[in-house]
């Protein structure tokens, strides 16, 4: 496995030369961009807010100065302060006057299936909490233990929470039969 620039920055591997330490921050904004957006769009539920929280979480990278121990910690990391800052950003006065216009949502009929954007649709109704749980379980394949770790939660709390999650998903879909 590829050690991260910053562990080897932070275990003395390599300098704190100015060169090294960007060089650093761009290989892990490589390997994880696309994994902090779609963190981010979980939650926020627009491209526009996701973007702009996928940036803010890379800021905080570059200001942190904790060591990663491995990549994984690097990855965990960076999913936990996409999530807190997600957060922060529900709790802002403005974003409750914000009217959502994400293209995505405007997009001509053919363009996307209608079960595609219905799902989409009650997915954006679901609380953030829920949609991160079931964004990290389904989209990024992580078990309910490594969720219960990263999000310093119970794992049953996580298992009764994303069974309440798809509980409320499916009958926001019209499906009466619930489990």
């Amino acid at each position: 496995m590829k050690i991260s620039t910053l562990v080897a920055r932070h275990s003395g591997i390599i300098s704190d030369d100015t060169d090294d330490v960007m060089s650093a921050i761009l290989d892990a904004y490589d390997r994880h961009v696309d994994m902090v957006y779609r963190v981010c769009y979980s939650m926020m539920g627009n491209k526009q807010d996701a973007e702009d929280a996928a940036q803010t979480v890379f800021v905080k990278l570059m200001e942190n100065d904790r060591p990663f121990t491995s990549i994984e910690h690097e990855k965990a990391w960076l999913i936990l302060t996409a999530r807190n800052h997600c957060r922060d950003m529900h709790r802002k006065w403005w974003k409750k006057k914000v009217v959502d216009l994400d293209p995505s949502v405007m997009e001509l009929a053919g363009t996307a299936t209608m079960e595609r954007r219905e799902l989409e649709d009650n997915l954006r109704r679901l609380p953030s909490t829920l949609r991160l749980l079931l964004y990290l379980y389904y989209y990024e394949g992580y078990k309910v233990v490594e969720i219960a770790e990263m999000l310093t939660l119970n794992p049953n709390t996580v298992k009764s929470q994303m069974r309440s999650a798809r509980k409320r998903l499916k009958l926001q879909m019209g499906d009466d039969r619930v489990e």
